[in-house]
């Protein structure tokens, strides 16, 4: 039996090349290029993308609100 986590990463690489690159062939053939044929990895990445984007939108602003204090 297969673990919540796995199961939810390979549901979300799913839906992300689906909805990325509509063709069943060609989701297919970037699954197999880019994620070793495995729906998880695909899962994985775009979960660490969201985490980045989130750590940027954090630390652009932070530096936003130091910039304001030190200017104020």
């Amino acid at each position: 039996m297969r673990n919540l986590s796995e199961a939810i990463l390979e549901r979300m690489g799913r839906l992300h090349l689906y909805l990325r690159y509509r063709g069943r062939v060609e989701s297919e053939q970037v699954l197999q290029r880019k994620y070793e044929g495995q729906y998880r990895n695909a899962g994985l990445v775009l979960l660490f993308d969201l985490f980045m984007a989130l750590a940027v939108v954090v630390v652009v602003a932070v530096l936003a609100g130091v910039i304001y204090l030190v200017t104020s």
